[in-house]
């Protein structure tokens, strides 16, 4: 079989109809793709393209992703186990148990708290929507100064005091 050229190839990839919505699921042609083993197989293989656009792969070949919100989702948040985990445990709707990388966490305004964990394939960011239970799980690590009722929540973990900020961290770092 001849190989397709780059650009043939990058159309396909872009033009492929499968999509996620703002709640994780999945459909292709608009249909829902609704069988477990297939959307915990699609959960698996997320990844993130070098510029940062969602994809997801199988057997050596990829596609981009549409995504409505974030590709993954924290449906709970657990402490730590043994002496390898340290703070808070993000569990994962792809099935994994992560660290959460406190220097991630933002708060985006009227849509929650999120933050990135690597992709399982590359290593590369996926951004993560902790999901309302996770949200107040992690509120067990949350501090508010008790004299100001505006204040924002800092969030407390091995003695260290973390502001959560309502921009990217990226952006607050410039």
């Amino acid at each position: 079989m001849d190989k397709l050229d780059p650009e043939t190839l990058e159309k396909l990839r872009r033009g492929f109809p499968l999509h996620m919505d703002r709640q994780g699921n999945f459909s292709f042609e608009g249909d829902p793709v609704s069988h477990a083993g297939i959307v915990a197989l699609f959960r698996t293989k997320l990844d993130a393209s070098e510029s940062g656009e969602v994809t997801l792969g199988l057997d050596g070949k990829w596609v981009y992703l549409e995504v409505a919100d974030l590709p993954l989702r924290a449906l709970r948040v657990d402490a730590p186990r043994g002496e390898r985990e340290h703070g808070p445990q993000l569990l994962l709707d792809d099935g994994r148990r992560v660290g959460l990388e406190v220097d991630t966490l933002w708060e985006e305004p009227d849509l929650g708290l999120r933050c990135t964990v690597p992709a399982q394939a590359s290593g590369r960011a996926l951004a993560v929507r902790l999901l309302n239970a996770a949200a107040m799980d992690l509120s067990g690590w949350m501090e508010w100064d008790a004299q100001d009722d505006e204040s924002r929540p800092w969030l407390v973990i091995d003695g260290r005091r973390i502001s959560i900020p309502e921009v990217p961290p990226a952006a607050s770092a410039s």
